[in-house]
């Protein structure tokens, strides 16, 4: 072998030495940067829930009408019930359990007792939020709008209603919110319709 070859061999040999390296520490650091990406799109979807419950109890307690922008990158928003809306992401962290926890929003009573995490228990006025940001393992957060009242029957709740489109997927949207003055029914646990007051937010997703 002469002194050239010997070079062009030793160059290759090191380039696949350098190659190697390189593919076995993206093997190894790739699930880790995907970790890191996923941990700042859920922090990403809840501030953008954050944003959109404050626009909610705006407009119902200011009986108003909001338009906000809402990016979608993955999974999907829906409004399931009156009281309920749910953000569904792909995400899926390893270190993340089922429960759901409270993100957002006062839960008076200890652990899953309280309004925000038990539907059945009504919540009291001037103690517990009107609204609570829920989170589901790593993969569902969820806003949602418990029955408050007081000693005096006072009952209040905000309340949704769908409009021609409630539910979106992945894309650039705009959420359109309108105070509802049409909604007078009485909400359940709230007995005395003289004191109900159940402000409803009409949503529309475009």
């Amino acid at each position: 072998m002469t002194r050239g070859q010997a070079q062009i061999v030793g160059f290759t040999l090191v380039t696949l030495i350098m190659l190697s390296i390189t593919a076995v520490v993206f093997i190894w650091a790739n699930p880790l940067i995907q970790n890191s990406k996923d941990v700042n799109d859920l922090d990403r979807i809840e501030n953008k829930m954050i944003l959109l419950d404050n626009a909610i109890r705006e407009v119902a307690t200011q009986k108003s009408q909001k338009t906000i922008d809402f990016e979608i990158k993955s999974g999907d928003l829906l409004m399931e019930s009156s009281s309920k809306l749910v953000y569904y992401t792909n995400i899926d962290l390893p270190i993340s359990s089922g429960e759901k926890i409270v993100v957002r929003g006062y839960n008076n009573y200890n652990n899953s007792e309280g309004p925000c995490l038990n539907a059945t228990r009504n919540g009291s006025i001037g103690t517990d939020s009107s609204s609570c940001l829920l989170l589901q393992g790593s993969a569902i957060y969820e806003l949602y709008y418990p029955v408050l009242n007081d000693s005096d029957s006072n009952c209040f709740a905000i309340r949704l209603k769908a409009g021609n489109n409630a539910g979106a997927s992945k894309g650039k949207h705009k959420i359109k919110l309108r105070y509802d003055h049409l909604n007078t029914s009485v909400e359940n646990g709230c007995a005395d319709i003289s004191k109900n007051f159940k402000p409803t937010v009409e949503i529309d997703i475009e």
